[in-house]
C-alpha cells in the first residue's frame, strides 16, 4: 500500500511538473510571438505613406493618403492583434474547423457546409453579383494587408500550439463571415422546430397560447404604441391577427417529425442561446446638450476575444470610428463628428422549412409547384487532423439544401425530408456593399439608400447626425407569403401552396424619421408598420418587449438626457414586468403562509421586498430567476415533455407565455396531465412551483437565505478557444466574474433558462453612447479588450470597467491621439523607401 500511495504521489508530481512546464512554454511562445507595433512595413501595393498609432487601450488610428493604402493598413493591424480569431471565424464560416481541431468538430464543419456558405457565395463573387468594383477594391487591399502580416511576423502562438497552416484570407473567407450572421441570429431555427411538435403532439391543444408574441399584451413597439391589448388589436392601422392557420388536414407522422425536430434541436443549441440588443436615439429637444445623443449595446455570444475590433480609420473624404468583426473589412457599427449609427436585430422572419417528397421510382427528383423536377447533389471533402477525411453530400431541391441529410449522418433519422429555403440563398448577397456604402454615406439620404442593400440577416438601424437628424430603418429583405401561411411550422414543398410571393421593396419597408417624440427604441421588439401592399402583418420573432418597456419608462421620467445619466440606463438591471408579476404570486402564497417552513417564509419575504433589480448582492432576484424557470416547467412542462421543454425555454415566447398566464385561471395548462386522478388549480401550480424553488435553491447555496446572492448564481468568464481545455482556462480565459443583469433587463446577461446556476452566455458586446453636442467627447467600452494576445496589456483591460457598468472616452481629433499615444507604426510603398535610401 505504502509503495502504491508513493507511486501515486510520483505521478500527480510528475503530472503537475509538466502541466507547469506546458503553462511555461506556451507563456514562452506567447511572449516571443507578440507583433511589433512599432515597426516599418513596406510593400509594392501602397501607393502613399500611411501612419498608424495606437493609444493606451490598443485602438489603430490610421491615417492614410488614399482608400486602398489605409484598408491595407486596417487589414495589416487587425491581423496583428486578432489573426487567431479571424482564422477561426473564418474556418468556423467554411466548415473547415475540424482540419486544425480533429473529429469531434466533424459535425460543425458538416452542418456550415449542408449551408452551402461557401460555393453560393464563391458563384456570387465569380458572377459579379454582390460587390461592386469599388468595394472589391477596398475589400483586396484589406486582404492584401492581412497576408503580409502573415508573411511579415511571427504567427500567433495559437498557431504553433495546434499547428495551423499559414493560409492566404481571400474574399470568399470574408463574405462566409458575414453569411454566417444569418445563421448564428436565426430565431427561426428554435421556434419552427418547437411549435410544429407540438402540434403534433396534442392536436386538441392551443399550442398556439404557447407562443403568444405581444398578442396580449401592450407592448412598447418602435414606432407606436398598440390601443388595446389582446388578439384583434390594431397597431398603426396593422392587423395584429392571430397567425394564420393552415386549413388543410395533417398528414404528416407525429413519430417521424418528432425525429426531425430533436434532430433540429442538436443542430440549434451549436448556434447558441437567443439574442437581442438595445439602442435608442433621442432628438435634440430630448437631450440636455441640445444635439441628437446615440445608445447602443448590442448583445452577441461572449467571446474572448470579444466580437468587435475598434479601430480609427482616416483618409482625404473619409473618416470613421469603426467596430469591425475580424475579419470584415467594413464597420458594422461605427461613429465620426457628423453622424452614427446603431444595430440591433430586426428579429424578422426570412427563412422557411419545407417539407420534401422525393419520387419513390427516381430519388433525383422531387415534387415543386406539382411537378417532378431534378434535384441538384453535391459533394465536398472535409480534411480532418488525425482522421480520414470526410465527405459531406447535399441534396439542394429549389427551395434550397435538405439538412436533414446532416441528421442521417449523425444518429438514427427516419424523418421527413425537409429543405431550407432562406433570403440570403435567394437574392444576390450585398451585404458588404451596403455596410461599405453606409460607413461612407456623406449624409443622411444617402446613409438610408445604403441600406437597401442588406439583405439578411434583418437589422434595425438607428442614425444619429450633428444636423439634428434622428432615424430609425428596418433593413433586410421582407419576404411576403401567402396569407393562408403559418411561417412558423414546416410548409408543403410539393404543391406550390407555401411558396413565398416575394421581397417587399426597400423603399416599403418600415422607417421612422425625426418622430414627434424625439426617441426612437429598439430592442428587438415589434416595428408598427401600416399595411403595405400584401404584407399585412410583419412576420418574425420579437424579443419580450420586457427591454424596450423599461428603456421608454425610464426615457420618459424626465425630459432631457446627458451623457453622464445616460450611461446608468445602459448598465439598468431592473425588471420591468417583474412588480405586477410578483403581486400576482404573492397573492395565492400568503393565504398559504402560516403553513410555510421558516425557509419558504424568508423566500416569501424576498420577494416581497425586493426592489426588482439584478445586482450581484440582490437575493430576491435569485428567488425570482428560480421561481420563474419553475413556474414555466410545472406548467407546462407535463405537455411538452423532458426532452423539448429546454427547447421552449430557449425561445423568447416563453416568458411572453408566463408573463400572461400568471393571472389566468381558466388556462388549461395548470392542470398536470400526468396526475388524471387530479385537475390542479393555477394555485396549486404556482405553489408547487414555489416549494420547488425553495428546494432548489437549499441544494444549490444553502440553507441560509442571506447566502442566495445573484451574483453567485450569475457568472461570466470570457474564454478563449485553449481555455476550454482542463489546466489552460486559468491562463486564458478571464474571470469568472459576479455579474449583474438578467435576460430581460436592460443590462442584458444572457443564460440558458431552466435552472441554476446561471451561467452568462451573452450579453452586451460593446457599450456606446455618442452626444453630437460633445461631438470630441464618445464614450463606449468592451467586455475585454481590444487586443486578442493574452500577453498584450490590452487583453483584458476594460473588463473591470465593464462588468461596474464604467466607460471610457474615445480618441478622435489630432491632439487627443497624439496625447495618448503608445506605439506608433508607418507604411511606406517601395518607391518612397528607394528614394530614401
Amino acid at each position: 500500500m505504502k509503495k502504491l500511495r508513493r507511486v501515486l504521489k510520483l505521478a500527480v508530481a510528475g503530472l503537475t511538473l509538466l502541466v507547469v512546464l506546458a503553462a511555461i512554454w506556451l507563456v514562452y511562445l506567447a511572449r516571443t510571438r507578440l507583433p511589433d507595433l512599432e515597426r516599418t512595413v513596406i510593400h509594392s501595393s501602397l501607393k502613399g505613406n500611411v501612419t498608424v498609432i495606437r493609444d493606451e487601450w490598443g485602438v489603430p488610428h490610421i491615417e492614410a493618403a488614399n482608400e486602398t493604402d489605409g484598408y491595407f493598413a486596417l487589414g495589416y493591424c487587425m491581423a496583428q492583434d486578432r489573426l487567431f480569431q479571424m482564422e477561426v471565424l473564418r474556418r468556423v464560416a467554411r466548415g473547415d474547423l475540424s482540419e486544425i481541431l480533429g473529429p469531434l468538430l466533424i459535425p460543425i464543419d458538416k452542418i456550415i457546409r449542408s449551408f452551402r456558405l461557401r460555393p453560393e457565395i464563391q458563384a456570387s463573387i465569380e458572377k459579379g453579383e454582390c460587390m461592386s468594383p469599388e468595394v472589391r477594391e477596398a475589400v483586396d487591399a484589406f486582404m492584401s494587408g492581412v497576408n503580409h502580416r502573415l508573411e511579415a511576423e511571427p504567427l500567433p502562438f495559437e498557431y504553433a500550439v495546434l499547428r495551423i497552416p499559414a493560409r492566404p484570407f481571400t474574399a470568399v473567407d470574408c463574405l462566409c463571415v458575414a453569411g454566417v450572421l444569418s445563421i448564428s441570429f436565426a430565431e427561426g431555427l428554435r421556434i419552427k422546430p418547437v411549435m410544429a411538435l407540438l402540434k403534433e403532439r396534442h392536436p386538441n391543444l392551443d399550442v398556439d397560447a404557447l407562443f403568444p408574441g405581444y398578442t396580449k399584451e401592450i407592448p412598447v413597439t418602435i414606432m407606436e404604441s398598440l390601443q388595446e391589448p389582446g388578439f384583434g388589436s390594431r397597431v398603426s392601422g396593422l392587423a395584429m391577427a392571430p397567425e394564420a392557420r393552415d386549413p388543410r388536414p395533417e398528414t404528416r407522422d407525429p413519430k417521424t417529425l418528432q425525429d426531425f425536430l430533436c434532430a433540429m434541436e442538436k443542430f440549434s443549441r451549436i448556434l447558441g442561446p437567443t439574442l437581442g440588443s438595445n439602442s435608442w436615439v433621442l432628438g435634440p429637444s430630448r437631450t440636455r446638450s441640445g444635439k441628437p445623443i446615440l445608445a447602443n449595446d448590442p448583445h452577441i455570444t461572449f467571446t474572448n476575444p470579444g466580437i468587435w475590433y475598434e479601430a480609427h480609420l482616416k483618409f482625404p473624404g473619409f473618416e470613421l470610428y469603426g467596430y469591425y468583426m475580424p475579419p470584415l473589412p467594413f464597420a458594422l457599427l461605427g461613429q465620426n463628428r457628423e453622424r452614427a449609427w446603431a444595430v440591433t436585430m430586426l428579429e424578422n422572419d426570412d427563412l422557411d422549412l419545407y417539407q420534401e417528397r422525393f419520387s419513390p421510382d427516381d430519388p433525383g427528383k422531387v415534387m415543386y409547384k406539382g411537378q417532378w423536377v431534378d434535384v441538384r447533389q453535391e459533394t465536398e471533402t472535409i480534411k480532418v487532423r488525425l482522421w480520414p477525411d470526410q465527405q459531406c453530400t447535399v441534396r439542394i431541391t429549389p427551395h434550397g439544401p435538405v439538412v436533414t441529410d446532416l441528421f442521417r449522418r449523425f444518429q438514427k433519422y427516419d424523418g421527413p425530408d425537409v429543405a431550407l429555403s432562406w433570403v440570403w440563398q435567394k437574392v444576390p448577397f450585398t451585404y458588404l456593399d451596403g455596410i461599405y456604402r453606409a460607413s461612407h454615406a456623406a449624409d443622411y439620404d444617402t446613409f438610408g439608400k445604403a441600406l437597401s442593400q442588406i439583405t439578411s440577416p434583418g437589422i434595425n438601424v438607428s442614425y444619429a447626425d450633428a444636423q439634428g437628424n434622428i432615424a430609425w430603418w428596418a433593413a433586410g429583405r421582407i419576404v411576403i407569403r401567402p396569407e393562408h401561411v403559418n411561417h412558423k411550422v414546416l410548409l408543403d414543398g410539393g404543391s406550390g401552396r407555401d411558396e413565398i410571393l416575394g421581397y417587399l421593396p426597400f423603399e416599403q419597408n418600415p422607417h421612422m424619421i425625426n418622430p414627434e417624440s424625439a426617441c426612437i427604441v429598439t430592442a428587438n421588439n415589434l416595428p408598427t408598420v401600416k399595411p403595405v401592399g400584401p404584407i399585412r402583418l410583419l412576420q418574425g420573432f420579437w424579443q419580450p418587449s420586457d427591454r424596450a418597456a423599461r428603456i421608454k419608462q425610464i426615457l420618459d421620467s424626465q425630459e432631457k438626457w446627458s451623457l453622464e445619466e445616460l450611461e446608468a440606463v445602459q448598465f439598468d438591471d431592473a425588471t420591468y414586468t417583474a412588480p405586477a408579476f410578483i403581486a400576482c404570486i404573492l397573492d395565492l402564497l400568503k393565504p398559504e403562509a402560516r403553513d410555510f417552513a421558516p425557509l419558504e417564509k424568508d423566500a416569501m419575504n424576498a420577494l416581497e421586498t425586493w426592489d426588482f433589480r439584478h445586482n450581484i448582492d440582490s437575493v430576491g432576484a435569485t428567488v425570482f430567476e428560480v421561481f420563474r424557470d419553475m413556474l414555466v416547467r410545472d406548467t407546462v412542462g407535463d405537455e411538452i415533455g423532458p426532452d423539448l421543454l429546454p427547447s421552449y425555454f430557449a425561445v423568447a415566447d416563453h416568458w411572453n407565455f408566463m408573463k400572461y398566464a400568471v393571472r389566468e385561471d381558466s388556462l388549461p395548462f395548470w392542470d398536470d396531465i400526468t396526475t388524471p386522478a387530479r385537475k390542479e388549480t393555477r394555485k396549486d401550480i404556482v405553489l408547487k412551483a414555489f416549494k420547488d424553488t425553495v428546494v432548489a435553491l437549499r441544494r444549490q447555496m444553502g440553507h441560509d437565505i442571506r447566502n442566495w446572492h445573484w451574483g453567485k448564481a450569475h457568472t461570466l468568464e470570457f474564454k478563449h478557444p485553449l481555455g476550454y481545455v482542463p489546466f489552460l482556462g486559468r491562463i486564458f480565459n478571464i474571470g469568472p466574474f459576479q455579474a449583474s443583469g438578467a435576460e430581460d433587463t436592460i443590462n442584458n446577461m444572457l443564460c440558458r433558462s431552466g435552472k441554476p446556476p446561471y451561467n452568462v452566455a451573452a450579453g452586451p458586446s460593446t457599450r456606446r453612447l455618442i452626444d453630437f453636442g460633445e461631438p470630441d467627447r464618445q464614450l463606449d467600452v468592451l467586455p475585454t479588450g481590444n487586443a486578442g494576445n493574452f500577453m498584450s496589456p490590452n487583453y483584458a483591460d476594460q473588463t473591470a470597467m465593464f462588468m461596474s457598468g464604467q466607460y471610457r472616452q474615445i480618441w478622435l481629433t489630432e491632439d487627443q491621439i497624439r496625447s495618448h499615444k503608445r506605439h506608433e507604426m508607418h507604411f511606406l510603398p517601395v518607391v518612397e523607401t528607394v528614394l530614401l535610401r
